[in-house]
């Protein structure tokens, strides 16, 4: 058994996560952990395998990444946004970190998006919906993982040993990373329910607050990675939307425990705007 409270070290990550771009006190860290800075800092690293200062550092230069390629801010405008205190700095350590400057990885973002997610002769035009989702409370276990099912599996096995009433529940999987700019070793995925029912063993979070473009995928998970290939590689190279760094947000409408047939499912896949 762990000699830790996986709960206290899950929102210490999500602290981190959606303070990023700030100046994090140790006083808040040990507050939320209810551990000393020095036994977090040891319990962080056996889990994720980085110190909290790396980890901070990382999604600083991976979200600056995002903004870089799926929005038109200014660098310079992007830099201060993640938490740089100038371009300078920014593109020192964006460039250690990726072995390329901020305008480099500007300027092949065409080439890397359909390198990554190639452009094919689609049988449909992705039309998708706009929304404003309202941020939603979520009870969640995470992974690191490179979005392989066998995992994912598991992890949703996991949490499903928790009881959840069968008429007031929503899954989703949150893509907390982006395979062209984490290396998988880093990649997370998070498994999410929500519900009423009061689960005091989990840790939870908030997901979605912001504005989203809605695909919907029909089938098995084996063939996600093909409307992605087209939402990436051929809606958002030909549209004028921004995307923003927040996390892809997946939605499981039809699965396994509602319909007899893999070819039946469906998938609501959130794509994030600025």
């Amino acid at each position: 058994m762990n000699d830790f409270n996986l709960k206290h070290i899950y929102n210490t990550r999500n602290y981190i996560e959606m303070h990023y771009n700030q100046i994090i006190s140790i006083n808040s860290l040990e507050d939320i952990s209810c551990y000393s800075y020095r036994n977090l800092q040891r319990i962080f690293y056996s889990l994720f395998n980085e110190t909290i200062g790396a980890y901070q550092t990382r999604l600083k230069v991976e979200n600056g990444y995002k903004k870089l390629i799926y929005s038109n801010k200014q660098i310079s405008e992007i830099a201060l946004e993640v938490g740089f205190a100038d371009v300078q700095s920014f593109s020192k350590t964006f460039k250690k970190h990726f072995d390329c400057s901020p305008s480099l990885a500007r300027n092949q973002k065409e080439l890397l998006l359909n390198d990554t997610h190639p452009l094919q002769s689609f049988t449909s035009v992705l039309a998708p919906d706009i929304l404003v989702i309202p941020e939603t409370t979520v009870y969640y276990l995470s992974s690191k993982t490179p979005y392989v099912n066998q995992e994912i599996e598991t992890l949703w096995e996991n949490l499903l040993q928790n009881k959840f009433p069968e008429t007031d529940t929503r899954f989703f999987g949150v893509i907390t990373d982006d395979i062209l700019i984490t290396e998988k070793i880093n990649c997370t995925y998070e498994a999410c329910v929500a519900t009423t029912t009061v689960l005091k063993n989990l840790p939870k979070k908030q997901i979605f607050g912001s504005k989203y473009a809605r695909f919907f995928h029909h089938g098995s998970y084996n063939t996600l990675e093909n409307t992605y290939n087209q939402i990436y590689g051929g809606w958002f190279l030909n549209n004028t939307f921004e995307l923003s760094h927040l996390p892809v947000i997946e939605q499981y409408l039809k699965t396994s425990d509602n319909c007899d047939n893999e070819s039946e499912y469906l998938t609501a896949i959130f794509i994030p705007l600025i």
